[in-house]
């Protein structure tokens, strides 16, 4: 028992010596790292997020900026200070700005620049030695939330990111599931209804280039015809053609319905004065 016991505590010593042993991130600071303390302090990265939701985001919203204008309105304003690249890091964190806007909550726009500004900041270097920073930005009114402004910055104080995420309550995100759910649900029914529709009507498409099957009243009437065809081609002859006589009584059996001509005698074939011919 006592080695049972024993054997358990060196276990669990073993583990919690794994634990701290873990790599962990320090908030709050550069130490360490290839930034420089004095020029990436609290009050610096701080007023860099001001800067980019107060001085940047707010005022080119209110000067009537969107993302579908932003590249006419900002390209030449941007690219005078910093490169394509970061150029496009700009532009993807204003689109998010610009979304989140009604959910963080204002007024108007005359009192936007007092509603929503950044209430705090923290910041940490990751595993990779990448600089990030997080603003907490507030909007105000009863529907009102909170954003994450997260920003990325290298040596040269360039952002390398930009993004602005709202912060949601539990039950706005179960909502926002449960409408997705529904609606991918709904989508891949109303496809399969379709697929159905579709393949229900195969068979009737088939039957759009099938002719319909002749009767046998008309496959008689095309004998009869065919007859009277061959007895217009030879009407000089009729009177001596025994061959043309027995295909008469043929059709004329076959019209009658008893397939056989032996109830039958044609004597005589003369051509009416319509140009019809007719049993003597």
């Amino acid at each position: 028992m006592k080695h049972k016991i024993f054997a358990l505590g060196v276990t669990l010593i073993c583990i919690l010596g794994l634990t701290a042993c873990g790599e962990t991130v320090q908030k709050n600071t550069v130490a360490g790292s290839r930034y420089d303390a004095e020029t990436f302090s609290m009050d610096t990265l701080s007023s860099i997020a001001s800067t980019i939701e107060d001085g940047w985001f707010e005022s080119w919203y209110l000067d009537g900026v969107t993302p579908d204008n932003f590249e006419d309105r900002m390209f030449d304003d941007i690219t005078s200070m910093f490169d394509e690249e970061t150029y496009d890091i700009i532009k993807a964190g204003y689109r998010n700005w610009f979304d989140a806007v009604d959910e963080l909550g204002y007024g108007d726009k005359g009192s936007l620049a007092g509603d929503i500004s950044v209430k705090s900041t923290e910041f940490y270097v990751n595993k990779e030695g990448r600089l990030f920073v997080d603003s907490i930005v507030e909007g105000s009114g009863p529907n009102a939330h909170t954003a994450i402004l997260e920003y990325s910055l290298d040596r040269n104080m360039n952002p390398t990111l930009i993004s602005v995420n709202v912060n949601h309550s539990l039950g706005e995100k179960l909502k926002s599931a449960g409408l997705n759910t529904l609606l991918g649900m709904g989508m891949a029914f109303t496809v399969l209804i379709i697929i159905a529709i579709v393949i229900s009507l195969f068979p009737l498409i088939g039957k759009i280039g099938e002719k319909k099957p002749e009767t046998d009243k008309e496959i008689t009437q095309k004998s009869m015809e065919n007859v009277t065809a061959q007895i217009a081609d030879k009407e000089e002859e009729l009177s001596d053609d025994s061959e043309l006589v027995a295909v008469i009584a043929a059709a004329i059996a076959a019209y009658e319905g008893s397939g056989l001509a032996d109830g039958y005698v044609v004597r005589s074939i003369r051509k009416r004065p319509n140009g019809n011919w007719k049993k003597a």
